[in-house]
């Protein structure tokens, strides 16, 4: 599990001493594994402005730019000839290390060198250079409102140290599998006071469609391996790169962004615990034999013989234990483990269906080993998740997405949950709680951790 220590701050926890909250992870929560400084990851990349442009007098494939870094003005040649004047590019001086690269056996160090008879002092970075993307071949041009002169690490909110914590140490915890409970566990630590966002809490909110022009149809057929499935259809989205306060988030925690739409289900999951999914409501339809104008969702187990090609692109045998999502007939997602490159969210998708469910830990579990497929939603779901916050979770993703995305709610929410889990209330002895952890805690005392970990005390 990352914890990127700035991702506190969206919790209220600021000017954390970075030492002590190594310490309560490391003796109160978990093992750590290691932390990564991000801030000397990105050193000596500042962003930069083209001056001019020319071609290459020696080699038809190389562009020769001259840059400003706010303090003086570059030659750097680049292998991508696409770069116009005035773009705004991130720019590596010679002596730094290209940031990929960083922590390797082999760090790849920049150095002023002559190409084909031309000086280059520095380098022009592409997105996977600067290990925010997989795009080699081309440089990444940043917002025009970019400032020159400024650090990368700080146009792109990467000054920050993650700790990356041991996932066995936290195995009954599926709760700190999320930025925000392990924010509350941290701020409760340091007898800070804590309180979840509202989104968080709220049981309230409901989402009503205007009009249901996407209808979906959901059966579960395996309710005792999906407890509660919840979606919702959106429609009029506009698919796009995300914001980068959204790519900054996932980078930091160890996930490469996509587009805003999944991105958004990536941050939730990051910060909640709680994994999500869209499918591509058109494709859904097309790809189903039986479907006219309602898209048909099926939670059953695979059948003998069934296949499915996983968004990773490869093509996966299902065992007949295996718990699937299915159109009318077939599997369009390996439930809790990897959706269906039939259904994948693409530029060119408009229409989604937006899915929050719980499913059963155990069964996640055998399915990933089975299959050898092992995914942050797999890590999730095999820690345990309570159906009880499917409901705010969606309802926050809906409202992520809009924002980021547009779109109209097209559907009401449907939310098929047969057997309602109660919260429970929890007799805790005083006198036992101290003889089993060998403290002598005051009943103030362990009222004020419960209320500090949003526990409600009804009598004491």
């Amino acid at each position: 599990m990352k914890l990127p220590i700035n991702s506190l701050k969206e919790f209220g926890l600021e000017n954390l001493e970075f030492e002590k909250v190594l310490n309560i992870i490391a003796t109160k929560i978990g093992s750590v594994e290691g932390y990564t400084d991000l801030s000397k990851m990105y050193e000596g990349i500042v962003i930069a402005e083209i001056l001019t442009k020319e071609i290459h007098p020696n080699a038809d494939k190389l562009g020769v730019y001259k840059i400003y870094t706010g303090e003086e003005e570059i030659q750097v040649v680049a292998g991508d000839k696409s770069l116009e004047v005035g773009d705004k590019v991130a720019y590596i001086s010679p002596g730094n290390i290209v940031p990929y690269t960083y922590g390797s056996s082999e760090p790849i160090k920049i150095k002023a060198v002559n190409m084909r008879g031309v000086n280059s002092n520095g380098m022009l970075c592409s997105q996977k250079e600067l290990n925010i993307g997989s795009i080699n071949d081309k440089v990444f041009i940043l917002d025009p409102q970019a400032q020159v002169g400024v650090s990368f690490a700080h146009y792109f909110d990467l000054n920050d140290v993650v700790i990356d914590i041991e996932n066995k140490a936290l195995t009954n915890r599926g709760d700190l599998f999320g930025i925000l409970g392990l924010a509350r566990e941290i701020a409760t630590s340091l007898n800070m006071p804590f309180t979840s966002p509202s989104w968080y809490q709220d049981n309230s909110k409901e989402i009503k469609a205007s009009y249901i022009t996407l209808p979906i149809e959901v059966e579960n057929k395996a309710s005792n391996l999906c407890p509660r499935y919840m979606c919702i259809s959106i429609d009029n989205i506009n698919v796009k790169e995300s914001p980068i306060w959204l790519k900054s988030i996932l980078l930091r925690s160890d996930i490469r962004p996509i587009n805003n739409i999944v991105d958004i289900t990536n941050y939730l999951a990051v910060i909640t615990g709680q994994p999500l999914h869209a499918f591509d409501y058109d494709k859904l339809i097309e790809n189903d034999p039986n479907s006219k104008d309602t898209a048909h969702i099926t939670i059953r187990v695979a059948q003998q013989g069934e296949k499915i090609q996983t968004l990773e692109g490869n093509v996966v045998e299902l065992r007949e234990n295996n718990l699937v999502i299915a159109d009318s007939t077939n599997p369009i997602a390996i439930a809790g483990v990897i959706g269906g490159k039939d259904t994948e969210i693409d530029i060119n998708t408009k229409r989604i269906i937006l899915e929050c469910a719980n499913f059963n830990k155990f069964s996640i579990r055998k399915t990933s080993m089975e299959l050898g497929i092992f995914t942050e939603a797999v890590t999730r779901f095999t820690k345990g998740q309570s159906p009880i916050l499917c409901p705010n979770i969606l309802h926050r993703a809906v409202e992520l997405i809009k924002e980021v995305s547009g779109g109209e709610i097209s559907s009401d929410i449907v939310d098929i949950y047969p057997q309602e889990q109660l919260q429970k209330n929890v007799s805790l002895s005083i006198t036992k709680l101290n003889a089993l952890l060998g403290t002598n805690l005051s009943k103030k005392e362990v009222k004020d951790i419960l209320t500090s970990l949003e526990y409600q005390i009804f009598s004491e």
